[in-house]
């Protein structure tokens, strides 16, 4: 009896890519648990749930759209090929696109606290300071004591202030800062990595083409343009971690020396943890064949400066200013620097609960949804074929991913799994990989070809549309909670309280910039006791839910910028 036939690998790809993204919406809508008030969930839940639920319908959609229009199948496999012999010209169109969605679909607004500090800092770096001092009665209108210590050190007795990240990411963002253009710094990085995710491309898989389908499935992901587009320090973590792999495989000292540079600008960014998970698989790699040594040792050269100078130097400038270190009887408490360091990794790593298992299982639901549709798949099938390289690379996103789910936080705000951005390459990578490994011209080879650009080409226009509606959805609601002062003139905002609207994360003061002073309310009363007493002259013009808007009399401080 003659077997039954079994469709053509392709044709499964396409179907298991439409049922995957199916079965996403199903965990979208598990997520949402029972029915209440979006505003009700917190922000990583609720944008999983009335988000990524979109996303995953449209990835069903683009595969029943690229199985009904051949043409677009055709379109993505020349895509792939002319993003390949013209990565220069793709990475200009990549940079125009990302500083026109930083503008006008973000706002150039930092969204959560994780993007206000560092930027606050730059400012502050920008103004030739290591920190800033705001008005000692002002504080607790300025940052939330639940901020502090977490996303500010802040001195009570003094005011002083300074970002309790680690400071690379503000530091790059300075200049950009100076010149009052701090959001084309995360698209240039993107650009500047579609150049290396080339590079790598070519150097490893050997072919301008395969190359192309690594750009390819780069940009058709919206966690990589998403990310390009916010001002969180995942883009540099990514450009830097590819750099870095890029340096060590050419195999010279030299260029080891500088690989170590470049390792050491990603450990001290924001926090040293995600460079590290990243660089342990091609530490160990170097140390298991002693014709590596002397790159090693290089390696090790070009971290000790920056990354033990500036990343130590930071902590212990840091402990001055928090309550940590703020008196003899503090430091003894907390067993001074070494007491804040041990407890600061006591209070990041756990055994997994059933909170952190949901979150990560979310988390990973995101990496499907959040990348081009069956890339995950294409992954997976090129770890088979793929060189030692990209199974290094592969190890390093294993690590990361698999190091999360022991750490507490769900990530809370922030645009796919942004955790695991800075090894997120090895996907686009290894697809690229698979993709290359047979010869064009075999059936088979033309058939992968066709669904994978088709699937990619569709979601680079598609997702990136639909998430840069979603993400100006969100930004636009986040904003609308803050009366927006006038562009002229001197002013003081009061930002009310309003459960699951974040609203104080929009406190946003930056260093030298000082036309509009935003603080919380206290209420109208105490609001109004405040700007009457503290700021002689000043007027209500307007009160409502979002709080109130109060003109101050002209002086010093009504040419600045913001």
């Amino acid at each position: 009896m003659n077997s039954p036939r079994r469709a053509p690998a392709w044709t499964q790809f396409a179907a298991g890519t439409a049922a995957i993204s199916g079965a996403a919406w199903v965990a979208t809508q598990i997520g949402r648990g029972i029915p209440h008030d979006r505003l009700e969930y917190p922000i990583f839940e609720r944008l999983f749930a009335f988000g990524d639920n979109w996303a995953a319908l449209l990835e069903v959609g683009i595969v029943l759209l690229v199985w009904a229009v051949p043409g677009i199948r055709r379109a993505g496999a020349r895509l792939a090929i002319a993003m390949g012999d013209h990565p220069r010209r793709t990475a200009f169109a990549t940079f125009c696109v990302a500083a026109l969605g930083a503008r006008f679909v973000y706002h150039a607004s930092p969204f959560a606290m994780d993007e206000y500090a560092q930027l606050a800092q730059a400012y502050c770096f920008a103004h030739g300071h290591l920190s800033w001092y705001i008005p000692v009665d002002l504080l607790d209108r300025s940052i939330p004591r639940g901020f502090r210590n977490d996303f500010f050190a802040v001195n009570d007795a003094t005011g002083q202030v300074a970002s309790m990240y680690w400071p690379g990411f503000a530091a790059l963002l300075t200049p950009f800062a100076w010149a009052g253009v701090p959001w084309l710094l995360n698209p240039a990085v993107t650009a500047a990595t579609v150049l290396l995710v080339h590079a790598l491309g070519l150097r490893i898989l050997g072919s301008r083409e395969a190359a192309g389908w690594a750009v390819l499935f780069t940009l058709a992901s919206p966690a990589f343009t998403i990310n390009g587009i916010a001002l969180y320090s995942m883009p540099a973590h990514l450009v830097l971690n590819l750099a870095f792999m890029w340096l060590l495989l050419d195999g010279r000292a030299s260029r080891a020396l500088i690989a170590g540079l470049a390792g050491a600008v990603a450990l001290i960014l924001h926090n040293p943890v995600p460079h590290l998970l990243f660089a342990l698989p091609w530490i160990v790699w170097l140390l298991t064949d002693r014709r590596r040594w002397p790159a090693l040792r290089a390696l090790v050269a070009g971290y000790l400066p920056l990354g033990l100078g500036v990343g130590i130097g930071w902590a212990l400038y840091i402990a001055t200013i928090g309550p940590h270190l703020a008196s003899g009887a503090a430091a003894a408490d907390t067993g001074g620097l070494w007491g804040l360091v041990i407890g600061k990794i006591h209070g990041v790593v756990r055994l997994p609960d059933y909170q952190m298992i949901n979150a990560r299982l979310q988390a990973t639901w995101k990496l499907w949804i959040w990348s081009s549709p069956g890339l995950i798949i294409l992954a997976f099938a090129g770890l088979r074929r793929a060189p030692g390289p990209l199974r290094l690379l592969a190890v390093s996103a294993a690590v990361t991913y698999v190091a999360y789910w022991f750490v507490p936080f769900d990530q809370g705000h922030g645009w796919g799994y942004r955790y695991v951005h800075p090894a997120w390459a090895a996907l686009p990578l290894l697809g690229a990989a698979f993709i290359s490994a047979s010869r064009i011209g075999e059936p088979p080879a033309d058939a992968w070809r066709a669904w994978a650009g088709g699937l990619a080409a569709a979601s680079l226009v598609l997702a990136t549309s639909l998430w840069f509606r979603q993400v100006e959805d969100v930004i636009g609601e986040h904003l609308a909670q803050r009366i927006p002062a006038p562009a002229a003139g001197r002013w003081i905002v009061f930002v009310a309280f309003r459960r699951g609207l974040y609203t104080w994360d929009m406190i946003q003061n930056f260093p030298g910039e000082s036309r509009v002073l935003v603080l919380m309310s206290f209420g109208p009363s105490a609001d109004s006791r405040l700007a009457e007493a503290r700021f002689p002259g000043a007027r209500r013009t307007l009160l409502d839910s979002r709080g109130s808007l109060w003109s101050l009399p002209d002086g010093p401080g009504s040419t600045g910028r913001r």
